[in-house]
């Protein structure tokens, strides 16, 4: 037979069953339709291994009614078609393997409904504080660590039981006497910290119900104000540092720097300075593949403050910064010879995990309290005031405000900058980088009259 047809499709059952078929190519398997006496149903039929197998497809009705018109069932057995010459030999196997996929999903699913609801039960303040960090430590801020820190302190080991307990249900007083606990510790600057961290999360917790870029894990907690809101901001604790280096002390800070054996501590404090004042905790997750030596460009990513996404900071690297930059590449790779990759980290603590900041800090804490005994410094220093310091000699080179913002990546999140202004000031900084490295020259010599070239690095 050439093929099924409406009118071949009429024909009368005479007794007993048959067979028509539609014709096809050998091995891609083809439409047949089985005449008895209850009317014509619709086949694919195929062979696997040698044994002829048939995939339902429905009664045949010419108008589509209560079946498959003969144009549907073609369309139906043409999909089958397809599907064995992509590979597929054993339809039947291949959808009980997607029945049993579905019916895996569907277990998963209520599994995953009966947990929230379990969780929407309980929801800890322990969990809402995690969920918060982890949400913090995906958008790659820069204050998850602290964050982790100053919860695991003084609210998990502090209040353990305040912690396990409800977080939607937990009154404002209990948190008042938990910050003021700090307050009369004498620890009110971290008392303040704390407050806005528990804000923050139960903010996003709040705005995860009406959100769908805040995180899924938030939505959970059934929370509808903020206890947080109502309690002071502890203003009063938040001391602004005002502390800049003069150009004796600074210089005495650099040669002291030079002095010692390079290590990745050393090179990132070194770096900071020669690169116009940045944020070691930014500069400390440079990779491999954001320096180029070749263009003497280093690409930073500034996550600071409530953006999206971090803002490209690209800087110029002078013959200095390229020297140390070039120290560094040549270590990473000869602590893993064939194995580095372009995103590996430039900073590291033995060649295998991320420099810590805190790290820093103490080392150059410990620069500052040598300086102290010797008579170097006037008063103490911390790590976070040489940027200041950077900035306001800077200034004082009549370097524009501007040109010191583009540096320091700072104040750029007005209109003007994030949709207007594509310059990238590249020549700009570069000019001002330079002017600031020979003035970093005669501070470390000790003659701001006088270019003496530094030393070089090896």
């Amino acid at each position: 037979m050439a093929g099924l047809t409406d009118r071949t499709l009429r024909k009368k059952w005479a007794g007993k069953d048959e067979w028509l078929t539609d014709g096809g190519s050998r091995g891609a398997g083809r439409l047949i339709a089985k005449l008895t006496a209850a009317g014509i149903t619709f086949y694919y039929q195929y062979f696997i291994e040698g044994r002829r197998r048939f995939l339902a497809i429905g009664s045949y009705d010419p108008k589509g009614e209560r079946g498959k018109t003969l144009l549907e069932a073609r369309d139906q057995a043409h999909e089958w078609s397809v599907l064995m010459r992509s590979g597929v030999i054993d339809l039947h196997g291949f959808y009980e393997d997607q029945e049993r996929e579905r019916q895996r999903l569907r277990e998963e699913t209520l599994a995953e409904a009966a947990r929230a609801a379990r969780e929407a039960k309980s929801s800890s303040l322990r969990q809402l504080l995690d969920a918060y960090a982890n949400h913090l430590e995906r958008s790659g801020k820069q204050a998850t660590g602290d964050v982790r820190r100053i919860f695991r302190l003084h609210v998990f080991d502090a209040a353990p039981d305040l912690a396990e307990r409800k977080a939607a249900s937990i009154p404002v007083d209990d948190f008042v006497a938990l910050l003021a606990k700090l307050t009369e510790e004498g620890k009110g600057r971290t008392a303040g910290k704390l407050r806005s961290y528990l804000r923050a999360a139960f903010s996003l917790a709040i705005r995860a119900k009406t959100d769908p870029d805040a995180p899924l894990s938030m939505r959970m907690f059934g929370i509808q104000t903020n206890p947080i809101a109502s309690i002071g901001a502890l203003s009063r604790y938040n001391r602004i540092r005002t502390r800049v280096l003069s150009a004796d002390e600074l210089g005495s800070f650099f040669k002291r720097l030079q002095a010692l054996p390079a290590t990745p501590k050393r090179d990132l404090v070194l770096l900071c300075l020669l690169l116009g004042g940045q944020r070691p905790s930014q500069l400390v997750r440079a990779r491999l593949v954001d320096l180029d030596l070749g263009a003497r460009t280093i690409t930073l990513l500034d996550p600071k403050g409530a953006r999206a996404q971090p803002r490209i900071h690209v800087l110029p690297v002078s013959e200095q910064a390229a020297a140390i930059f070039g120290s560094l590449v040549g270590q990473a790779i000869a602590i893993s010879p064939g194995q580095q990759t372009q995103s590996g980290l430039l900073f590291t603590s033995g060649g295998k995990r991320e420099l810590r900041i805190e790290t820093v800090s103490a080392f150059v804490k410990e620069i500052a309290d040598d300086m102290l005994r010797e008579n170097e410094l006037r008063e103490g220093f911390e790590l976070r005031d040489l940027r200041r310091t950077c900035e306001t000699m800077m200034a004082a080179l009549r370097i524009s405000s501007d040109i010191r913002a583009q540096i320091q990546s700072h104040g750029l999140g007005g209109v003007q900058a994030r949709h207007y202004d594509r310059h990238n000031y590249m020549e700009e900084k570069r000019d001002a980088l330079e002017k600031w490295v020979a003035h970093l020259e005669r501070i470390v010599a000790g003659d701001v009259g006088k270019v003496v070239p530094m030393n070089r690095y090896k």
